[in-house]
Parts: C-alpha cells; sequence; structure tokens
C-alpha cells in the first residue's frame, strides 16, 4: 500500500510512494550541491578512471553528475541536460513516471536493485551491492536490460552523496540463464530418453510403443534448439511452431512422464488429473509441453517436503486452460515482476527466464495467455489458456 511521507520543509504534504521518499531537491539546492560535486577532486579522478557506468547522487536520487560512458549510453551530448533527473528517469524505465513522485515511488520500484541500493548506502552509510533488472524504451522499443550496481556513500562539507557504479551484464546475464535453462531441459530430455533405452535392453524385444516414444523424445530435442534460439534473439526472432491436434489427456500424460523420475519431486505429492474424455486442441505439443514443465518445476521448487502440486484443466466456451497450483503464495513485490525477463529473487547471474519464457511462448508464438493468481489463502495457480478446435 502507498504511503504517505512526512510533511516537508515547506509545509506542503510529501507525495505518495511504494517505496522511496518521492521529493527532490529546490534549484538552489540543486546547483549548490552540482557545483560542489564538480569541484571535488575524487570526484573529478572517477569521471575519467570509473570503469562502466558512473554517477553522483544527491540524497533525494537525482543525478549531479555523470561520466562519459553514461552519456554515451543515452546518446546525449550535454550533460547539463539531465542532471536533476533520477537514474530510472535518465535511462528511461517503462515505470520511472507511473507515480507523481517519478523514479524510486512506483510498485515496482520497491524491487529494483538500484534504488534499494542507493537508500541502503544513505542509510546505513556503508557500500552496497545490488543487481537491477529492468526495462527501458529505447529506439521506440521495450529493451531488458541488466545490471550489476555498486553504491558507495560520500560526504562533502557536511552533504550527503552517493557515488553509484553500474556495470551492464545485460549479454552475460542473457547467456548464462539461457545455457542455464537448455542444459536443464536438456537434461531431462536425455534422462527420458535413457531409461526408454534401459527398458529396451532388460526387454531383449522390440517395442514399437516404445521406440513411438522414443521418438517423440527426440523430436522434442530437436525442438528444444529451436526455442533457445528464438530466446537467444527473443522478440527480433520468430519461432515458427509445428502445429497439430493433439489430445489434452496425451499432453497430460506425457507431463506425468516427464516428473514420474524427477528429482525435484521427491517427497512432494504431483496430482495430475485427467478428464474421463479427453479434448483435443490443435497446438504446438513440444512448446505446451515446455510451459508445463517449467509450471510445475517452478510449484515443485516452491513447495516443502511433504506438500503437494495439483495439475488440472478447466474449459470456459471455446477455451482450456491448464492449471499448475501449489500452496506457497508468491510475495506481492514478487509478484509484480513475475514475467519480467531476468527479474529473479535467486543470486547471481543465469536466472530469471523460467517465467519469462512461458509468457513469451504461450502469447506471442502460441497466440494464448498465461496468468496466474496468488494469495495467502488460495496458494499460487499458474495458468496456460489456448483455444480449442
Amino acid at each position: 500500500m502507498a504511503t504517505n511521507d512526512q510533511t516537508s520543509r515547506t509545509g506542503v504534504s510529501s507525495k505518495k510512494t511504494y517505496f522511496a521518499p518521492p521529493e527532490r531537491a529546490s534549484k538552489i539546492e540543486l546547483d549548490a550541491a552540482v557545483s560542489a560535486i564538480s569541484h571535488n577532486p575524487l570526484v573529478d579522478g572517477l569521471m575519467y578512471v570509473a570503469n562502466g557506468l558512473f554517477a553522483v547522487l544527491n540524497e533525494q536520487r537525482q543525478l549531479l553528475a555523470v561520466n562519459e560512458s553514461f552519456l554515451k549510453m543515452m546518446g546525449i551530448e550535454d550533460a547539463g541536460a539531465v542532471l536533476g533527473l533520477r537514474p530510472g528517469e535518465y535511462i528511461h524505465c517503462i515505470h520511472a513516471h507511473e507515480m507523481p513522485g517519478g523514479c524510486g515511488t512506483s510498485p515496482y520500484c520497491a524491487t529494483c536493485g538500484a534504488v534499494i541500493a542507493i537508500v541502503a548506502a544513505l542509510t546505513s552509510n556503508q557500500s552496497q551491492e545490488r543487481t537491477c533488472s529492468l526495462t527501458v524504451e529505447k529506439g521506440g522499443k521495450e529493451v531488458d536490460l541488466f545490471f550489476e550496481v555498486r553504491c558507495c556513500p560520500l560526504e562533502i562539507e557536511e552533504k550527503k552523496y552517493v557515488l553509484m557504479f553500474l556495470n551492464d551484464v545485460s549479454t552475460q546475464q542473457q547467456r548464462a540463464n539461457l545455457e542455464k535453462t537448455f542444459f536443464h531441459d536438456i537434461s531431462n530430455l536425455m534422462t527420458a530418453l535413457l531409461v526408454k533405452g534401459d527398458l529396451f535392453q532388460r526387454k531383449g524385444t522390440w517395442d514399437a510403443k516404445r521406440f513411438s516414444e522414443i521418438q517423440k523424445l527426440i523430436l522434442r530435442t530437436v525442438q528444444e534448439l529451436s526455442m533457445q534460439q528464438t530466446l537467444a534473439n527473443s522478440i527480433s526472432h520468430v519461432y515458427q511452431p509445428c502445429y497439430c491436434t493433439v489430445s489434452v489427456n496425451a499432453l497430460l500424460d506425457d507431463l506425468k512422464e516427464t516428473f514420474d523420475v524427477h528429482p525435484v519431486r521427491l517427497a512432494k505429492k504431483l496430482t495430475i488429473a485427467k478428464d474421463a474424455e479427453s479434448t483435443s486442441l490443435r497446438t504446438d505439443p513440444a512448446i505446451v509441453e515446455r510451459i508445463l514443465v517449467n509450471m510445475v518445476t517452478n510449484a515443485l521448487e516452491a513447495t516443502e517436503p511433504g506438500g503437494e502440486i495439483r495439475v488440472f484443466t478447466t474449459e470456459e466456451g471455446n477455451s482450456i486452460s491448464f492449471c499448475v497450483w501449489n500452496r506457497k503464495p508468491i510475495p506481492a513485490e514478487h509478484a509484480i515482476r513475475i514475467f519480467k525477463r531476468n527479474f529473479t529473487t535467486k543470486e547471481g547471474v543465469g536466472h530469471g527466464l523460467g517465467t519469462y519464457s512461458m509468457k513469451f511462448f504461450g502469447e506471442k508464438v502460441l497466440g494464448g495467455k498465461v496468468d496466474f493468481t496468488t494469495s495467502e489463502e488460495g496458494g499460487t495457480l499458474f495458468r496456460l489458456t489456448l483455444m480449442l478446435l
């Protein structure tokens, strides 16, 4: 819930914020701070030697100075044109203007690593390090960025400032989480192939049914390679789905088979409910399987030993929803960013692609809808909704 800050020095009640204070320095205060920073030898030296993007902020999180790399990133020649802005406003974060108070005050800002590091550095008077995943507007398109952020407090003439160092690791993050997701999914497929191969060897006879299952796993492996290439290029590359008519129960059987020997399922109950009469739909079963595997894997990872995960379907009109439920609710500050690329609650690079890929393939490739509900009372339910025949 938004909160009201204390009344400002001018006696005017401050604007609402969901995280950081919205107040800004006056024009006189801002000019004085810019002058103090521009004449400081430490800051002057850092402007030339800082590796990556570097900026100096006042207590109100406004830019007082930025290095040449930061200006080049935004294609700006005159630093004076951006002084007084906040970092999210400067780089055109899509959430920077959702609240009257600007950058740092929207619901999304409560999970932004950059503003958290800035505020923490000011309040603790100690250096802070975070990672920051955000979406910016660039050239009329939305672009996902990922930064390593370090904020160091600095005091000059009894005034507090923040030295902010940003390292753009967007490419490294994308490569790391693509590799992590790819090897995870390929490992699942290879495990299933090994199990089928062992059954062949033990029986010592040719089994047409199991041979068909192996063929299907090989096809899924090939499709997995193509989907990984799509995620690597994301919006600019269009994956061509392989549509066919498939029964809902067949998709659920494949899902059950995937998790029958899955290590993440240990000590947890996975219930997959099928209707007596299976409905059919025209879709790409490999993509549906990938989305459902991600949903179930996330639910299993969120569930304590002895807990239950339920998979079921519901029909409404000419659509069907594949539903995956678990008891644990998602915190509100995480729920609002759950489908953002690179957003994750896990440390380091190599995370934050699973829910993004569900949304991307479910909606942009299959033309369906991927959403979720979460609450303390009802737990968490993810849905993939597709049109029926």
